[in-house]
């Protein structure tokens, strides 16, 4: 029998889900190892290992003043991140509960969660450098924000502790177009108008193809932060997340006012002068 909804009987695709995440891994040996973050709805950037190091351990052990059996000179450790624009199920929530390096008037919004997953014990004496390829409408919508960095450590604490880094202004700040050079442009022909324009108004004419202003063209915003010395240690099979946020700038505050006068208040009453009698 025909379906009276689809006589012909043609299947109909399945919709396919829109990725959240993305992957890819890092080898981490005895050198300053550089890594582009996974490409995910616009999203990108790179992420820098530092030379892993010995652990810090408050009892005097000769293995843990050592480099980790896999991080040793000559050897690597093999770790996978994921970048997501979700947070990751295997990490608190963002926002409850994190530790403030400074005091914010709102919470904090995550943009994008980089996951560390090593399949080995390895050990850093600064946190990774990290440079985030931000989309432009991302850039756009929250360029009044401060865009800052976040760290949860599995070893260490229960949530995220905010402001990890340093910004890096050498990035460009947000909200700023991207530096070329200019080229000349040909003039458009205008063409005529199906009708007079009111007055007070002028005709939209969109920018030429190829000048980079056009919607959409606009290359992602690099905002980069420098390594923080601190002792991170990725433990096999527990992920490490850093999170790039966002929150409001504190209001500045207002003005007190200022007194007013109070001259006219105490000032005498002034008696009207009798005004001269008519002659008879």
């Amino acid at each position: 029998m025909q379906n009276a909804t689809n006589p012909l009987g043609i299947a109909t695709p399945a919709a396919t889900a829109t990725p959240v995440s993305a992957s890819n891994v890092a080898t981490v040996g005895d050198t300053e190892t550089t890594q582009a973050l996974p490409a995910i709805a616009g999203w990108g950037g790179t992420i820098a290992f530092p030379r892993p190091t010995a652990a810090a351990s408050a009892t005097p052990n000769p293995k843990a003043t050592a480099l980790p059996a896999d991080a040793a000179a000559g050897n690597s450790v093999s770790v996978g991140i994921t970048a997501s624009i979700v947070e990751p199920t295997d990490a608190p929530h963002l926002g409850s509960g994190s530790k403030h390096r400074g005091k914010h008037d709102t919470s904090p919004e995550g943009l994008l969660f980089i996951s560390l997953l090593a399949t080995s014990d390895v050990a850093f004496g600064q946190y990774p450098k990290i440079a985030v390829d931000v989309p432009r409408e991302i850039v756009a919508k929250h360029r009044e924000d401060v865009f800052a960095l976040a760290l949860y450590d599995p070893e260490k604490d229960k949530a995220y502790r905010l402001a990890v880094a340093e910004r890096d202004m050498s990035s460009p700040a947000p909200g700023t177009l991207p530096s070329a050079t200019p080229t000349p442009t040909p003039v458009p022909t205008p063409t005529p108008s199906s009708g007079p324009i009111p007055n007070g108004m002028t005709a939209f004419t969109p920018p030429p193809v190829g000048s980079g202003l056009e919607s959409g063209a606009l290359p992602p915003e690099r905002i980069a932060f420098g390594a923080t010395a601190a002792n991170l240690t990725l433990r096999a099979n527990r992920p490490t997340v850093f999170a790039l946020y966002v929150v409001a700038p504190a209001p500045s505050p207002s003005p007190s006012p200022s007194p007013k006068s109070t001259a006219n208040a105490t000032a005498a009453p002034v008696t009207p002068s009798p005004s001269p009698s008519a002659s008879p």
